[in-house]
């Protein structure tokens, strides 16, 4: 019989390939990290795209397996689910809790194998308008789909728009609801304005520059370019700070966008010259956080709040976001940040975070009064610990 302490009490499946960098798979470290310190066996299942990292990884003590995946070939797309299903019927017990993150290449296999397993599965969505429930029952194969997911023991929802649309398509079920998380001791920082100065200078931004900092991949659905257009018509003096990829590397499913992202960026340069810095990507995000004024967050749809949010909410950083699914559980209107539909109303609030520091300072003392209260991952963790039944 297996022992909750020693062997894996969870599994996770993510399809994020290098989860200490970002995504979702950056959160299912973070929580299987939680776990791990509380005393859980947990593995990290991920791809692994044309096999260009480690099989297997410990990272904070939790277990990483990849499966190669080569995502650029129908062969290679079957083979990996081939792979996936031998690894699912000899190395995942069915007493372990998992966890699988999104609609992952094989996410179905996944759950099947779960069934026959009597494991308790538990399927969190990651995207709004990808793997919500009304758009994956609207997809190919939607009766085996609904028919599934219909039989996973819970489902976890980010967000009240994600509850309401497995409500919708599932009527009764067990859902836990519950943000991402952050790790709030993390932010922690109590000489903040000598280590934002220390930054910026190592940024070589002066210190009375306004910085945007906007988080992510450099593709459309983040809000490019149309964000990068918005802002070449503001007259006020600024710094787009981009942190996040421009050309993902051949390991990363994102390699894809990589047409896609030099297209933007050229637009983007071409809009904005001087007023813009891409960073690519970055490991220590946090010293981002400390050195901006406010976080940008333009996307169309997001996984409502993603970690960018959560985490310059908890460094206090005041975040301006684009009114769409989910914002509404997060942002309040001119409390923690300001949200925003159009142009006008984007460039309205964008100039009076441009003009009133204090402003700014109150709504980032709300940011981090939030987080704290609703985005602490060890709140979050024990809300998934109880609803996993560990």
């Amino acid at each position: 019989m297996a022992n909750p302490k020693t062997d894996y009490a969870v599994t996770i499946f993510t399809a994020e390939t290098y989860p200490s960098v970002a995504g979702d798979g950056r959160n299912a470290l973070l929580i299987g990290t939680k776990l791990k310190e509380r005393g859980y066996g947990v593995r990290l299942v991920c791809l692994n795209p044309n096999g260009k990292l480690p099989k297997f990884e410990i990272i904070n003590g939790v277990e990483i397996k990849r499966l190669h995946y080569n995502h650029n070939s129908l062969l290679g797309r079957i083979t990996f689910r081939f792979n996936l299903l031998r690894f699912l019927a000899f190395q995942c017990d069915g007493n372990s809790k998992w966890i699988v993150y999104g609609a992952m290449p094989g996410y179905r296999a996944i759950i099947t194998l779960s069934i026959l397993k009597g494991a308790k599965c538990v399927f969190r969505s990651t995207l709004w308008g990808f793997d919500d429930a009304e758009s994956l029952v609207g997809k190919p194969y939607r009766v085996f789909t609904r028919f599934v997911l219909k039989k996973l023991y819970g489902y976890y929802a980010l967000n009240f728009w994600f509850a309401r649309s497995w409500q919708k398509v599932f009527g009764d079920f067990n859902i836990l609801q519950a943000f991402q998380g952050v790790d709030i001791k993390k932010y922690d920082i109590k000489i903040k304005n000598e280590i934002r100065q220390q930054l910026r200078d190592r940024l070589k931004i002066t210190s009375d520059c306004f910085v945007i900092l906007m988080v992510g991949h450099l593709i459309e659905r983040k809000g490019f370019p149309e964000i990068a257009d918005w802002l070449s018509r503001i007259e006020e003096d600024f710094l787009l700070l981009h942190v996040g990829s421009t050309e993902a590397p051949e390991w990363d499913t994102m390699s894809r966008y990589n047409t896609e992202m030099e297209k933007i960026k050229k637009h983007i340069v071409n809009s904005l010259g001087r007023k813009v810095k891409f960073m690519g990507r970055a490991e220590n995000i946090a010293d981002f956080y400390l050195s901006a004024d406010i976080l940008l967050v333009a996307s169309y749809a997001e996984g409502y709040p993603p970690n960018s949010l959560n985490e310059a909410l908890a460094a206090g950083l005041p975040a301006l976001t684009r009114r769409i699914e989910g914002v509404a559980d997060v942002m309040t209107d001119g409390v923690n940040g300001y949200v925003f539909s159009d142009e006008h109303e984007f460039t309205r609030k964008l100039s009076t975070l441009i003009h009133n520091p204090i402003r700014r300072i109150e709504l980032g003392r709300n940011a981090r009064i939030f987080a704290k209260d609703k985005l602490d991952v060890e709140k979050v963790t024990d809300k998934i610990q109880n609803f996993l039944g560990l």
